[in-house]
């Protein structure tokens, strides 16, 4: 009998990766023809498909990363006799930093990109900026989170390179479907925020520490790429590119929801002209009776 397989990436929360399961649902024909399902819906209805498949199922739910020990045990609980596979696509941390401001300017923030850096990267992590940023980046605190009833060769922690054509083969290649291309879409730019090299370096080293130690399965350097991106760093030039395309793209956004948004409401204003007028017939059907 065919075993259930679920493979599930469950963070870290990065603008950068966020496209990986809406590129899921794009393929999922193609995936279906190689025996993998796409679940989609809420919670409920994705652990129903898992098991009505029996067979490979691929999850892209990185905003889950931040979730507390009773959430975290609400999801598991229902994959129970699985074979579930938790999957980290972590680039380089001056990339999630710089993506984390990103997400920022699109929820109204006027921070600057040095000011959110400095914020995040402080050793406290008081800020209400790095808190919000810490919880879903985290390695440290996501992997003891996640992992606590899982074997080791169950988690894999890949050090992807931060475009998206890489962060999608290293996920499709894990799920033994290398060669599936990444389908169209908006996807940030990835640039780098210019951190202080040594931090990078310390909490880079502890999360390498901490897989090592638990026997994860690593891809990639997460100490090598982020240090050599913090050392790096971009242009100005091509940040301010990056920043007008990026907000080029959610003024597209924007003006679609509003299109939509007026199409609904001249929808509920008409429906809502009929149920007067039902109304008003009713009332005078039961009248003439």
């Amino acid at each position: 009998m065919t075993r259930r397989k679920v493979i599930w990436h469950i963070g870290p929360v990065d603008p950068g990766t966020a496209f990986l399961a809406e590129a899921l649902q794009s393929r999922a024909t193609e995936l279906a023809e190689h025996g993998a399902a796409v679940p989609t819906g809420a919670w409920h209805e994705i652990e129903d498909q898992i098991w009505q498949h029996k067979g490979l199922s691929l999850l892209s739910t990185p905003d889950i990363a931040p979730a507390d020990a009773d959430k975290i045990a609400l999801r598991l609980n229902g994959l129970r006799d699985l074979e579930v596979h938790l999957v980290l696509l972590s680039r380089d941390l001056p990339a999630q930093v710089y993506a984390g401001w990103q997400a920022g300017l699109q929820h109204g923030s006027t921070t600057s990109l040095k000011k959110y850096a400095t914020r995040v990267m402080d050793p406290e992590r008081s800020d209400p900026q790095a808190v919000e940023f810490w919880a879903g980046a985290d390695l440290g605190r996501i992997l003891p989170a996640w992992t606590r009833a899982f074997h080791a060769d169950r988690v894999h922690v890949i050090a992807t390179p931060s475009d998206a054509d890489s962060t999608w083969r290293s996920f499709v290649e894990l799920a033994g479907l290398g060669g599936l291309e990444r389908p169209a879409g908006f996807v940030p730019p990835s640039l780098s925020a210019e951190l202080d090299p040594e931090r990078v370096l310390d909490l880079t080293t502890a999360w390498a520490k901490l897989v090592a130690d638990r026997g994860f399965d690593l891809r990639g350097s997460l100490i090598g790429a982020s240090t050599t991106a913090a050392i790096g760093g971009p242009d100005r030039a091509s940040q301010l590119e990056a920043v007008a395309e990026l907000l080029t793209a959610s003024t597209t956004e924007i003006d679609r929801l509003s299109t939509e948004l007026t199409r609904l409401r001249a929808e509920n204003l008409h429906l809502d002209k009929k149920r007067r007028k039902h109304k008003r017939r009713l009332a005078e059907l039961n009248a003439a009776s």
